[in-house]
């Protein structure tokens, strides 16, 4: 933002971004906004004027906050509040507009692009590679490469997953169609979902149904911590490791009352376990 030497603010000056996001009213008067209701990646709310009236809200005596309202009276508006922002985001509008940012993102200036393109030799020239029946496999850096990796895994094994990709999309918010097995026609089959992650953490933004598997380059989620979807159903994730020679440390999100164990692979240790492939930086000497 452009601000002029010397320029202070007047007191009740605001910025533009101030303005947005979702904001509690009474009497039709906005008074507090609650942006985090509808934050999963951090900046949704800049999208929203959006406004929630209701009478029932108890404000603080200079009517600068609703947190003298009933904590149950707060939570019903705010399962309100996430149900239109469901019906939104779910909606045509929502997916033309996340295209057209992903568009405007995609613009860069020519000094940009050199740039970039000088910090991509940099990266390759420290990137760890390994090697596989005599092919280069490169160390994923994000969640592209993590499913690079795993389509190139495919060609060479395609068994090496207990999975069958049908479709990748990374607009849709699935990553990845599968279905279990590598027989039955597509017709007959059960379709799941896959989601990848480069490194993964506690903090999961989808909801575990239809998950078949997670792939991961590798976490920091412990034996025993606890993971929550989006739809605040819990999974603690299990460690089991090897058992003997050819086996491998298997990851799984487990829930007692569903039938559906979710395994996670992490390829730091999948591959190394089950295929023997050590990761390390490239030499000198190194042609890809």
């Amino acid at each position: 933002m452009l601000r002029r030497p010397g320029y202070q603010a007047p007191a009740g000056a605001y910025t533009v971004q101030e303005r947005y996001g979702i904001w509690l009213c009474k009497d039709y008067i906005p008074i507090q906004r609650k942006n985090e209701w509808i934050t999963y990646k951090g900046s949704e709310y800049t999208k929203f004027h959006a406004f929630i009236n209701c009478q029932d809200l108890r404000l603080t005596a200079n009517r600068g906050s609703v947190d003298n309202t009933p904590s149950e009276i707060m939570k019903d508006i705010q399962e309100e509040v996430r149900s239109i922002f469901g019906e939104i985001v779910e909606g045509d509008d929502w997916r033309q507009l996340m295209w057209l940012e992903e568009e405007a993102d995609a613009y860069k200036t020519a000094e940009k692009e050199r740039n970039d393109f000088s910090w991509r030799i940099k990266k390759i020239n420290k990137g760890n590679i390994g090697t596989y029946k005599n092919r280069t496999l490169i160390q994923p850096e994000r969640e592209s490469g993590v499913f690079a990796l795993v389509l190139q895994l495919l060609t060479i094994e395609p068994s090496i997953f207990p999975f069958q990709i049908l479709d990748y999309d990374t607009h849709s918010g699935i990553d990845v169609v599968v279905k279990g097995d590598h027989t039955t026609p597509i017709q007959q089959s059960k379709l799941y979902y896959v989601e990848f992650k480069h490194f993964l953490t506690s903090r999961f933004n989808h909801s575990f149904e239809n998950l078949y598997s997670i792939v991961c380059w590798d976490t920091d989620i412990k034996h025993g911590d606890i993971l929550g979807d989006i739809n605040k159903e819990e999974r603690k994730m299990t460690i089991v490791p090897p058992s003997n020679q050819g086996d491998y440390t298997k990851y799984y999100l487990d829930n007692p009352r569903k039938a559906h164990k979710i395994e996670v692979f992490v390829l730091k240790d999948y591959l190394k376990h089950k295929l023997g492939i050590d990761f390390r930086p490239r030499t000198a000497n190194d042609i890809v």
